[in-house]
């Protein structure tokens, strides 16, 4: 005889949820970003404008590797919506890495996207000490943000109580 709740809900198991990062979801592009993708196979993802995370479809990355450009797109949404002051400075290897991109004429979107290069693992950011440090400190931040409460915090929070 089965449970009840395998009477109540059936017997076939829900499709799991799409894994959020930092809160934000991941989707397939649209055919313009595609398109887009197609012709720039050096851009892995994107932190698009729709809040969505959009990976490149005909990039070759290992799934560990598309994990880490979704965590970096998610770092650069998360940083778009929260707007924290990013003072960081920009080293000459950086400038260098960067000369030619779109990022050359943006040093605000530079630092944005060295500060998540640096969350999500990825060696092209060239971190020295002062920004890995203030990385780290964002992250502590995002994460403190995007933290699913407990059980017992959950029912606290729905009796009106406060932690002490």
């Amino acid at each position: 005889m089965p449970g009840l709740l395998s009477q109540a809900y059936g017997t076939n198991p829900k499709p799991k949820a799409q894994q959020a990062i930092f809160g934000y979801q991941m989707r397939q592009p649209y055919e313009s970003e595609a398109q887009f993708f197609k012709s720039r196979p050096d851009v892995r993802g994107m932190a698009a404008e729709d809040g969505k995370i959009v990976l490149n479809p005909y990039s070759e990355l290992s799934q560990n590797e598309k994990m880490a450009v979704a965590k970096n797109e998610a770092a650069r949404l998360w940083i778009r919506d929260n707007k924290p002051k990013i003072d960081i400075n920009i080293n000459d290897a950086q400038k260098q890495f960067f000369a030619g991109t779109e990022y050359a004429q943006n040093p605000q979107a530079m630092k944005e996207t060295i500060l998540a290069r640096i969350i999500s693992g990825d060696p092209s950011a060239k971190a020295d000490k002062s920004q890995i440090q203030a990385a780290n400190e964002l992250l502590s931040q995002i994460e403190k943000s995007t933290a699913k409460p407990t059980i017992t915090q959950s029912i606290m929070s729905a009796m009106g109580m406060k932690r002490k």
